[in-house]
């Protein structure tokens, strides 16, 4: 049984942990090991945390012989996005402006975690700060996406690594971030589980910052009970309740807005299909305009968004006084945040407050707003060093249905839905800020549907 370990869920791990059929060392160096031949270029794990990971282990492995596990996940490896801080060992965020940088703490989060008896297994890859839904990174490499054995294309970002270490079964699930979609992205374009929370719900003390009004932490897992379980842990709130989860009554607006514009037919096709599990499940599927996704993206167009503008603030000059200590499409990116100004940025604030009450109106009475998590298929990757115009359009039509969610101020989730034109689609499921509880458990009756 040890060599089918990683295509069990995190949950179930733990279980077996419970049960004394996995003894949590074995585990972890089980893990440590196929990182090791899976991942030899340092792709996904930019860095190993091996001895962090082994000691946590033994701890776990004394408290389950003794009968006092500290929760249903203890003992059980996942890997963290290299954005938060780990005591001792370097966070650099997959920037060379932060190359050597260790932090003195662990961030807030992760100290949940291991006080839940979690294991870190490493630090995973990302594009530099953050600021890219695409995943590549020309210093720290990048790996590619599974689903295309012929063309290198990318994984999604930013979180980039914690999805290949997912898919790749070198971490039973994942710590990333999302500010403008970095869970949802590489989840779906990689065929897992993604959750995007809502912002505050975690806290990001310690996670080096791109846009503090729309930095979010979430799991990248295999099904949604897993993501329930370390959204419980990392927020210190109780978790859903999963059993009986149902979609008989569900209300269900499938947003025509934005989503009939961009996403490719093909998608669609993919996307309808699985709606039609969902009807066949119990719920109501109304498609339907919302004003308020066009109206944002029309007032960022206008204004800036919040990933550039405050980007622009905390990266800005940094960037400007060692441009070669950043790939130059991202340093472009950051510093068109100067062309806007501070009566941008208060418009910006203004508006966003306005539209969120606004859209709260329109989708009243549905339990779900419902569309495809991407537009399109992952870009080739050569091309995007090739051609910096190319590069900006496809990173921002990574970012074009993922990011109304962060701006709008929503949880939301992305379940594999089948594929299309050869790569995995996801599905998104948008709930209002802090009804996570609704999502997971809406969520985990879509999984089921879903894979009927």
């Amino acid at each position: 049984m040890t060599n089918k370990w990683h295509q069990l869920t995190a949950l179930e791990l733990g279980g077996k942990i419970q049960q004394g059929e996995i003894d949590p060392v074995d585990l972890t160096q089980y893990f440590l090991d196929r990182i090791k031949e899976k991942d030899p270029d340092n792709v996904i794990y930019v860095r190993l945390t091996e001895e962090r990971a082994l000691r946590e282990a033994k701890a776990a492995s004394i408290r389950a012989k003794s009968g006092v596990r500290r929760s249903a996940l203890d003992g059980v490896p996942i890997s963290w996005k290299d954005l938060f801080d780990t005591a001792g060992i370097e966070t650099e965020a997959g920037t060379q402006l932060l190359e050597g940088r260790i932090p003195n703490h662990d961030a807030e989060c992760l100290r949940r975690a291991t006080n839940a008896g979690l294991i870190c297994l490493g630090k995973t890859n990302m594009p530099d700060l953050a600021f890219s839904g695409l995943g590549n990174n020309p210093w720290t490499g990048t790996g590619t996406n599974p689903h295309d054995t012929e063309q290198d294309r990318v994984p999604g970002g930013s979180s980039a690594g914690a999805a290949l270490s997912v898919y790749h079964g070198l971490a039973a699930a994942a710590i990333g971030s999302d500010t403008a979609g970095s869970v949802r992205i590489p989840a779906a374009w990689c065929g897992i589980t993604g959750l995007k929370t809502t912002h505050g719900l975690i806290s990001l003390e310690g996670s080096v910052p791109l846009s503090p009004s729309q930095d979010t932490v979430g799991p990248l897992t295999h099904d949604i009970a897993d993501a329930n379980a370390l959204c419980a842990i990392l927020s210190g709130e109780k978790p859903a309740d999963l059993h009986g989860a149902t979609l008989k009554g569900a209300r269900i607006l499938v947003a025509t807005t934005v989503f009939d514009d961009l996403v490719e037919p093909e998608i669609n096709q993919t996307i309808a299909a699985g709606l039609d599990k969902l009807r066949v499940a119990g719920a109501e599927i109304v498609r339907g305009a919302v004003p308020a996704f066009a109206d944002v993206l029309a007032c960022c167009n206008e204004n800036g968004y919040p990933g550039m503008l405050e980007g622009y603030a905390l990266w800005g000059d940094q960037i400007r006084q060692t441009p070669d200590r950043i790939f130059s499409s991202i340093g472009n990116r950051f510093l068109a945040g100067e062309k806007f100004s501070a009566g941008n940025a208060l418009k910006l604030e203004f508006a966003l407050k306005k539209l969120k009450a606004e859209y709260a109106q329109q989708t009243a009475g549905f339990d779900l707003v419902v569309g495809a998590t991407q537009p399109s298929i992952p870009p080739l990757l050569d091309k995007l060093y090739a051609d910096e115009a190319y590069y900006l359009d496809m990173a921002l039509m990574s970012i074009s249905l993922t990011r109304l969610a962060n701006l709008l101020g929503l949880c939301a989730t992305t379940l594999p839905a089948g594929s299309a034109l050869g790569f995995p689609v996801g599905m998104m499921l948008m709930a209002p800020a802090f009804e996570e509880g609704k999502l997971l458990r809406l969520s985990s009756a879509a999984e089921k549907a879903l894979q009927i």
